[in-house]
């Protein structure tokens, strides 16, 4: 008689364990899904973030450019004769070393 009455009890200790792993799984995939949701969410703040930042400092480079650019211009033009022989100066100086590097 006491094999019966351990049987069953055995039984209803292995589907009250059962119960206890579907709970424990169940709430380890919702706890799962609140984290990926919340690190879903920080990316894209991140990804954001990072947009705004790279497109602040391309704004600021083509600024620079355009200002160094600009400065370049002016000085041609406050300077034509010198930019000229500079580059006639630099050009003879290239075509001496490539020249040379033939021999």
């Amino acid at each position: 008689m006491s094999n019966t009455t351990t049987f069953p009890n055995s039984q209803q200790d292995v589907a009250l364990l059962k119960q206890t792993a579907i709970d424990a799984v169940n709430d380890l995939g919702s706890t799962a899904a609140v984290h990926a949701s919340k690190a879903k969410g920080q990316l894209k703040d991140l990804a954001g973030h990072v947009q705004e930042e790279g497109s602040e400092q391309l704004d600021q480079f083509r600024g620079k450019l355009s200002t160094f650019v600009g400065t370049g211009r002016d000085f041609v033009a406050a300077n034509p004769l010198g930019c000229i022989a500079a580059a006639v100066t630099v050009g003879f100086i290239l075509g001496l070393v490539r020249r040379g590097s033939r021999a």
